[in-house]
């Protein structure tokens, strides 16, 4: 195996945590967090990576609240697009590898089923389209990064719906998620693992592609899923049923959200050459992992 040295960016975030300790055992990993990187000052990205010896950088910093991009679009522009770029310069100047993370949020969620790395982005609010503005910024300056797109990630280091959902479940059984939005719930721990084979053994692979689980899913089917385990496991849920709502019904959302964001994870499969597990089992495998071990 070779010797990758890997800067990590949005350390402090859920996905870059879980990145951060599936890399650390074996290779050599320094990390940057907002304290120490300002993503809004452009020309601090560049004095502060200038600085860093690196062979490969994972960015998974941004602003990824779609409702705080609403309201604040120069912050959303200055960190999902302008720090990206500036990101992908400096990989481009050290001969680095960039791996980007990005969102199925590019996406308009109308129209089609499922959506494939080709299809033509058209997001609906500004989250998408800074993200989507970021995509483009990184590989203009840098064409041979990576751009990896998620959905509904979830892992150990913070808490998301199936963990939200578990604990409300522990207190009552009135329990709602809506059941007309469609994607994929996608783990960090089987993103770490796609993400290593890429900088090990597919070192050419660039462009955007699709890192998610298979299967499809929507918020309503995630949490009862999620509550049939915990069941299972014996924890004392009140309730495995949840009340169907519709996404129009959540009124204090500031941003719009894309009904059907469901990606295609074919050519992640065909480039590692194996089948990507469903959602269900790698959930089934991460709260297994959680509550059972204490």
């Amino acid at each position: 195996m070779p010797a990758h040295r890997i800067l990590i960016l949005g350390a402090t975030g859920g996905l870059g945590r879980a990145l951060q300790s599936h890399f650390q055992p074996g290779y050599e990993v320094s990390t940057l967090g907002r304290s120490e990187l300002d993503l809004e000052r452009t020309d601090a990205i560049s004095a502060t990576l200038a600085a860093r010896e690196f062979d490969v950088l994972l960015n998974a910093a941004g602003l990824t609240s779609p409702d705080v991009c609403e309201v604040e679009p120069e912050c959303a522009h200055a960190l999902n697009v302008a720090a990206p770029r500036a990101i992908a310069e400096c990989c481009e100047a050290k001969r680095a590898r960039m791996i980007h993370f990005s969102t199925d949020y590019v996406f308009s969620g109308e129209e089609r089923e499922i959506w494939r790395e080709g299809d033509e982005t058209e997001p609906v609010n500004v989250y998408g389209r800074t993200k989507l503005a970021g995509e483009q910024a990184v590989l203009g300056a840098s064409p041979g990064a990576l751009v990896a797109r998620v959905s509904w990630l979830y892992g150990h280091y913070k808490a998301s719906h199936p963990d939200n959902v578990i604990l409300k479940a522990l207190q009552t059984d009135d329990l709602s998620a809506v059941a007309d939005k469609i994607s994929v719930p996608t783990s960090n721990a089987d993103i770490c693992h796609w993400v290593e084979q890429l900088i090990v053994s597919h070192p050419d692979i660039s462009g955007p592609l699709h890192l998610c689980n298979s299967g499809t899913a929507t918020w309503h089917s995630w949490a009862e899923v999620a509550l049939k385990i915990a069941q299972h496991l014996g924890l004392p849920v009140k309730t495995t049923r949840v009340r169907p709502i519709a996404l129009a019904s959540l009124t204090q959302f500031k941003a719009r959200r894309p009904l059907k964001t469901l990606m295609s994870n074919a050519r992640l499969q065909g480039i590692l050459g194996m089948e990507i597990r469903s959602w269900q089992d790698a959930l089934e495998e991460y709260l297994v992992e959680k509550h059972q071990s204490k």
